[in-house]
């Protein structure tokens, strides 16, 4: 273990617990280097086992928590700083050129699309934001040290190629351990989502489908569970009422990241989200990888990560086009047929193992820390 560098990750709005920040990149990096600091929004703090320094800050207005998390993040005066959003790329020039420190990016997203498909508003009233936006990433990125993305298509990066590197969200196998979810049982069986519940998540369209399930399969349930906004969970509700669902939809809160692995060994069939816009296109989702390390099917919408590691491993299906009469027969057909959800389950449990785990990413993790804290 290294104890002579500082490392310091930074994030204005994920959760301090965040799976990829906290339990993959930080968690592997505390195997290495002994001194890790977390700057972070103020709620659910991460347990002190860990031993994360974590410097909270209040989850205040977008520009008092940027000052904040800089103000904090200068106070560490660490070695290296990674930070996980594009608006802290113009404080992240102050790190690296006034205080001469290592900066990497990670970008989660793809900013131009994620404007475009998360916006309220018309595409032609958020072009120009999306393309102010997109364009302060790509002139603050050719001064980073380092950038790494969980994007799967990242043509705007290729500049930068020397400087870059892929860092998929692989799930951790030791996390999900040896126990694969009994995808096969005949008995009530559970159809799940768990994440953002979001409109852009298609949240409506998975409740809708279940109205053709219903008459074939009344004991089934379609699970769904995440934090929601009170307009959004009114609509829902509406949507569950009209087409009298109650009895085999319901949704949750979002439960501890720990407790995970039991809420999923209770599904049969995984949703992942089934909207083909251009920012799901570019992204990689990490929920098919963990119902794929417990052996449970995927069923997806026609984007590249899911035609990639779903269709092309035969850990799922992909749902095209993307209708709730098509969804609802399709899982009549996996719920009629629970040889079909064995056989893709075990499919994506092989890739999981064999491939697609944080394993190999932690492994092009090091090797990044390496090079950049040697020179």
């Amino acid at each position: 273990m290294n104890e002579t560098h500082t490392i310091c990750h930074i994030t204005l709005g994920h959760n301090p617990t965040d799976d990829r920040i906290f339990y993959k990149e930080i968690l592997s990096l505390k195997k290495q280097y002994e001194k890790i600091v977390l700057v972070a929004p103020d709620f659910n703090p991460p347990d002190p086992k860990y031993t994360i320094d974590y410097r909270p800050f209040p989850d205040d207005s977008f520009f008092k928590k940027l000052w904040n998390a800089y103000t904090l993040a200068k106070q560490v005066k660490a070695d290296l700083y990674h930070f996980h959003e594009f608006e802290f790329l113009p404080f992240a020039l102050f790190l690296k050129f006034k205080y001469k420190r290592k900066v990497i990016y990670d970008a989660h997203e793809t900013i131009f699309w994620f404007f475009i498909d998360f916006s309220r508003h018309s595409k032609w009233i958020t072009f120009l934001p999306a393309l102010i936006a997109h364009t302060m990433e790509m002139v603050c990125s050719a001064f980073m040290d380092y950038i790494v993305a969980t994007i799967f298509v990242a043509p705007w990066f290729r500049p930068f190629k020397k400087r870059f590197t892929k860092l998929y969200n692989y799930p951790v196998l030791s996390f999900f351990g040896n126990q694969l979810a009994d995808v096969g049982r005949q008995s009530n069986p559970i159809i799940l989502y768990h994440g953002q519940l979001v409109p852009a998540r298609k949240i409506d369209l998975m409740i809708t489908a279940m109205k053709y399930v219903k008459p074939e399969y009344p004991e089934a349930k379609l699970l769904i569970v995440g934090n929601i906004q009170e307009e959004y969970k009114s609509q829902l509700d509406r949507l569950i009422d009209e087409n009298r669902l109650q009895d085999i939809v319901e949704l949750r809160p979002p439960v501890p990241y720990e407790s995970i692995p039991d809420l999923l060994r209770t599904a049969c069939i995984g949703f992942s989200s089934l909207t083909p816009n251009e920012s799901f296109r570019h992204s990689l989702q990490i929920k098919p990888f963990e119902f794929m390390a417990l052996g449970i099917p995927v069923l997806g919408c026609r984007v590249p990560s899911i035609e990639f590691y779903v269709e092309e491993t035969g850990a799922g299906i992909v749902v095209d086009p993307v209708t709730p009469e098509k969804l609802g027969n399709i899982i009549n057909d996996l719920l009629t047929h629970p040889e079909k959800r064995l056989e893709m389950g075990i499919n994506g449990h092989k890739a999981v193992t064999e491939k697609y785990n944080w394993n190999v990413m932690e492994k092009r993790l090091y090797s990044i820390y390496e090079m950049l804290l040697k020179c």
